[in-house]
This record gives C-alpha cells, sequence and structure tokens, in this order.
C-alpha cells in the first residue's frame, strides 16, 4: 500500500480532526538539503512544527530553528544541560519530589545518540519516500482504535511509556525512533501552551515500518469494535474517496450478547 493510500483508509476509518504526520530524520546534509521544501525561516519549537503538520504545513527544521530547549537535546540539536541531567533543574521547579526522582526522569528518556543534519516535519500524505516516525494527535478514542488496529496483528502493547513531559519530542518522536515500537503520550504543559492542542486530544507515535499495520488492523477490526453509527459515518467517508464499503458488516459486534441488565443511565 502507497502512503497516499495509507492514509485515504485512515481517514475513512477514523474521524480525524487532523492529518497524520510524518517526522524524517537526516544524518546527510547533502540528502537533507535536496529534500524539496522550505526551510523554516524562524525559531519554532518541535512540537509546534508537529501541529502546523497536522494542519496542512511543510517544513524542514535544523537546529538553528530551534525554539524549545527541551525539544533541541531531546533530538541532539544541542546538549543536555547538566541541571537536567543530574535532576536538580526540574526538581527545583518542584516537578517531583526529590533530585533522585527528578534524575530517573531524564535518565529513562530515550533521545536521539547522534546529531541529524535536519528534520522535515509534513503532512505522511505529502511523502514520496518512508518517513521515520508517523504522529497522529487526536481524540482519545481515535488512539485508543489505532492500538486496538496494532494488537491486530502483533497483541498487547507491551512498550508504552509516558510521564506528561516532553510529550511530543520525546515519547512520540525520539523515543518511538530508537525502539521502532508504538507509544502513546497524554502530552504535556509546555506542549499544549506552544502548539495549542485541544484537551482531549493525546498522541501516538508509530514507526514508520509498523504503519501499514496499524491501518489495516483498523480496518479489519471494524466490524467488532464500531457500532453501527460509527460504520454508517465510515462507509460515507469510503464512498466520498471512492473506496469499497463491501466490507462493513451492521449490526455485529464482537460483545454482542454479552452483557446482562442493560445500559444505566441514572441511579
Amino acid at each position: 500500500m502507497d502512503i497516499k493510500s495509507s492514509v485515504d483508509l485512515i481517514e475513512s476509518y477514523l474521524d480525524l480532526d487532523r492529518k497524520p504526520v510524518g517526522v524524517k530524520i537526516f544524518f546527510d546534509k547533502d540528502e537533507f538539503d535536496r529534500f524539496e521544501i522550505p526551510q523554516k525561516d524562524r525559531k519554532i519549537t518541535y512540537c509546534n512544527s508537529v501541529q502546523l503538520a497536522s494542519k496542512g504545513n511543510s517544513m524542514k527544521l535544523t537546529k538553528e530553528n530551534q525554539g524549545c530547549p527541551n525539544g533541541a537535546f531531546a533530538l541532539k540539536m544541542k546538549d543536555v544541560p547538566e541541571p537536567i541531567a543530574n535532576g536538580k533543574g526540574r526538581f527545583s521547579k518542584n516537578i517531583y519530589k526529590d533530585v533522585e526522582v527528578s534524575k530517573s526522569i531524564n535518565d529513562d528518556m530515550l533521545f536521539l545518540k547522534e546529531e541529524p543534519a535536519g528534520i522535515v516535519v509534513m503532512p505522511l500524505e505529502n511523502y514520496k519516500e518512508d518517513p521515520d516516525v508517523v504522529i497522529v494527535v487526536s481524540k482519545s478514542y481515535n488512539i485508543m482504535r489505532m492500538l486496538q488496529g496494532n494488537a491486530y496483528f502483533n497483541g498487547y502493547t507491551n512498550n508504552l511509556r509516558t510521564v506528561g513531559l516532553q510529550a511530543v519530542c520525546q515519547d512520540l518522536t525520539t523515543y518511538t525512533y530508537n525502539t521502532q515500537d508504538i507509544n502513546i503520550s497524554l502530552l504535556c504543559p509546555g506542549t499544549r501552551l506552544v502548539a495549542d492542542w485541544q484537551l482531549d486530544e493525546i498522541g501516538i507515535g508509530i514507526p514508520f515500518k509498523k504503519w501499514n499495520e496499524v491501518v489495516d488492523g483498523v480496518k479489519e477490526t471494524t466490524n467488532p469494535f464500531e457500532r453501527d453509527k460509527n460504520k454508517q459515518a465510515i462507509e460515507v467517508r469510503l464512498k466520498e474517496r471512492g473506496l469499497d464499503t463491501s466490507g462493513i458488516k451492521f449490526n455485529d459486534n464482537y460483545d454482542d450478547g454479552s452483557y446482562s441488565g442493560g445500559k444505566i443511565d441514572n441511579d
């Protein structure tokens, strides 16, 4: 399945308010320079670049563009400051109960190990070559469905790790890149401020090598997991894109006949 087809499918089977975002990390400067989209002409936080890409923008970023120190050191575009590495910096902000806990947070995060020449952030559908990571920020329901899509092929998602800090740069990008595994993030106060995510949005980072599996898994689990109201909307979106709707089965869910007593609206 090509990239554009995968985006058409996921946007049909899920009611996404934002575009899936592809992130490509370049370690070869010539290759980065040849990538034909404009480099950002000012500083920007990395998470804001992802938010802008989720609304259709494309950009190249180097260390000169980095507007957030945490994002910059997650992406190895600057060194981790010693007060962060030793735990004293975040402890001094009353984020954690002691220096040891604060240091453990940084120790457990997975940043890029080598400084990149640059990073491309743009809507996934615009890529002609494979990106490294796909990021989707959406309502929790849609993130649940993508986890179910991954589970269809791979079983339990065992390695989810998040802490409400460095959400887009570490949770969704560098952790996913380093582990080549799916991760979710509940986002963090910093990115919610500078990237203006909605209060009910969370994120998922998917290594591109697993992306098509997730998309296929969402499709395959539609009948057992989606209720008829959602299936009707999925059918409409598929038809709008000229895609096959014959696989949609109504009145067919995994939990049919499982519950006793009925739904309780009020005590």
